[in-house]
């Protein structure tokens, strides 16, 4: 719904989304700037849905990454049991500046990454990495991958369709905590 500022800041919305000129007539909670979300995406949706939800501190607020590592690394970032984007990654090292940016960016009680088994060394590696630079700011997980795949016959890997909705699978999978396997 598109409202005149004067109309924004009187209404009962528990988000409004508006320019920076317009936010000083406005000049409420929930406010957030167009600006905003063209250059923090995943940030600015992870507090939408905080105030959407009004979830602030509660055990439904939690960050998931579910990362499905091999040849193209799909990630699935969801927050408060939503996923906010699906990403396609095909190196350790920007897959970790990327996860890094996520988890240092998104405000949560409880962060998990979760890594599917199915390149266990692979696994390990980014698992190290990850919890090397956050100590115990973040649990990890490693899950089972079995079951996770796209059958190969039904769907071309377009973009790493697949490799997405694997990610997105072993986000929502309980895994083995990761200082298990050390």
């Amino acid at each position: 719904m598109s409202l005149s500022p004067e109309e924004a800041a009187l209404s009962k919305g528990r988000v409004i989304i508006t320019t920076d000129d317009e936010s000083r007539i406005v000049n409420r909670e929930g406010v957030f700037l167009d600006t905003q979300l063209e250059k923090y995406p995943l940030s600015i949706k992870a507090k939408i849905l905080q105030n959407c939800m009004g979830y602030y501190g509660s055990s439904k607020e939690q960050l998931i990454i579910g990362i499905d590592p091999g040849k193209r690394i799909g990630i699935s970032i969801l927050y408060c049991q939503f996923e906010l984007d699906k990403i396609i990654m095909s190196s350790v090292h920007a897959t970790i500046e990327r996860i890094s940016f996520i988890l240092s960016s998104i405000e949560s009680p409880t962060k998990i990454v979760r890594i599917g088994d199915g390149s266990l060394s692979l696994s390990h590696q980014i698992a190290g990495i990850l919890s090397s630079n956050f100590k115990d700011k973040i649990v990890i997980e490693i899950v089972d991958e079995y079951g996770t795949s796209i059958r190969q016959g039904t769907e071309k890997n377009r973009s790493g369709i697949r490799d997405m909705s694997s990610a997105r699978k072993i986000a929502f999978r309980k895994g083995k905590i990761w200082n298990s396997y050390k």
